[in-house]
């Protein structure tokens, strides 16, 4: 296999990524008063708090299951209040 090819090969969507993890890609469950939002590839949390106009501990009050502010994914959900 060629270089290029490896490399495509390797290039999976979000739907074959959810698929490969077992379903870990799945949306939180809906909450009232909030969106759930899916982290795009190069976020950050302060350009999403930015970008709605929170702070970075209010996502972090919002989402208890991220540890730690530096740590998070593409492909992964979040809730932002409405």
């Amino acid at each position: 296999m060629s270089e290029f090819e490896n490399m495509e090969a390797m290039e999976l969507d979000l739907n074959e990524m959810n698929e490969v993890a077992g379903g870990a890609f799945k949306p939180l469950p809906v909450k009232r008063g909030f969106i759930v939002y899916q982290i795009s590839k190069g976020e950050t949390l302060g350009r999403i708090a930015k970008r709605f106009g929170y702070t970075v501990k209010d996502l972090l009050n919002w989402n208890p299951k991220i540890v730690d502010k530096n740590k998070i994914y593409y492909g992964d959900y979040i809730y932002i209040k409405a």
